[in-house]
């Protein structure tokens, strides 16, 4: 029987661990948002995990993909098709969503040699990243919009990672689902850790990406709900003063 790996970090906000691969479900009475989608075998965790909520994929409304990477894109279309739910992109990664295979390449085959990477590539090429569609026709986003969806989040444009690299603010929840932005897994070694930025092979623009955290200064306490590893709870200014030191 499937397990999903489904946990409940706050009231209406739940966490799909498909480690090392991050992907979030907030909750609004009988409404979903499904925050990144893994891979494409991914979707069948997807299925079960709702059922375990009492929902199916037809109580989703909304998708929202924070950057155009395979490993957030995976079952995207396929849940967009199943559902007719709109599918939430940055307007910087609008056109990289549509298109397979998107993934720092470079920066992940060269580390190949590595245990723990070959590992990750391994669950990535078992869960089909080689046959991940891109997504069309989705809704571009842009910083500071306050998406109409179950949960409301609040995204902040932080880009360096991808282009469009967003993060999602709950300000009442003192949520952060920081996707890419903060991550607390080293992606190179598995290690778990503090608050840090992917390792500047991952990086669309490693200089761009470490500037943008600047844009998260105003958040205050919060728990940080990141796309590689665990989740995170302080102050949002430690957590930027250690992803500095990290880096």
């Amino acid at each position: 029987m499937l397990r999903p790996a489904l946990m409940e970090i706050l009231p209406g906000i739940h966490h799909f661990n498909t480690d090392p691969f991050n992907w979030y479900v907030l909750k609004e009475g009988g409404r979903l948002t499904v925050v990144d989608a893994g891979f494409p075998g991914h979707y069948p965790v997807c299925c079960a995990g709702l059922r375990s909520l009492g929902h199916d994929v037809k109580d989703v409304e909304a998708i929202i993909v924070t950057h155009a990477h395979a490993d957030h894109l995976g079952f995207a279309r396929r849940l967009h098709v199943e559902t007719n739910a709109p599918v939430f992109v940055h307007e910087a990664d609008v056109a990289a969503a549509g298109r397979p295979l998107q993934l720092p390449w470079w920066g992940l085959l060269s580390h190949a040699w590595r245990p723990f990477m070959a590992s990750t590539l391994t669950r990535a090429t078992v869960n089909g990243v080689f046959w991940a569609p891109g997504v069309t026709g989705v809704r571009a986003v842009k910083d500071g919009d306050t998406l109409d969806v179950p949960g409301r989040p609040r995204v902040i444009h932080a880009p360096g990672h991808t282009p469009g690299q967003i993060a999602l603010h709950l300000p009442q929840q003192q949520v952060l689902l920081s996707s890419d932005v903060l991550i607390t897994q080293h992606l190179l070694t598995g290690a778990h850790g503090a608050p840090q930025v992917a390792h500047r092979g991952l990086n669309h623009d490693d200089g761009q990406a470490r500037r943008s955290l600047d844009c998260l200064h105003e958040i205050g306490l919060v728990t940080l709900l990141p796309g590689h590893g665990r989740p995170w709870r302080g102050l949002m200014a430690d957590a930027l003063k250690l992803a500095r030191e990290t880096a």
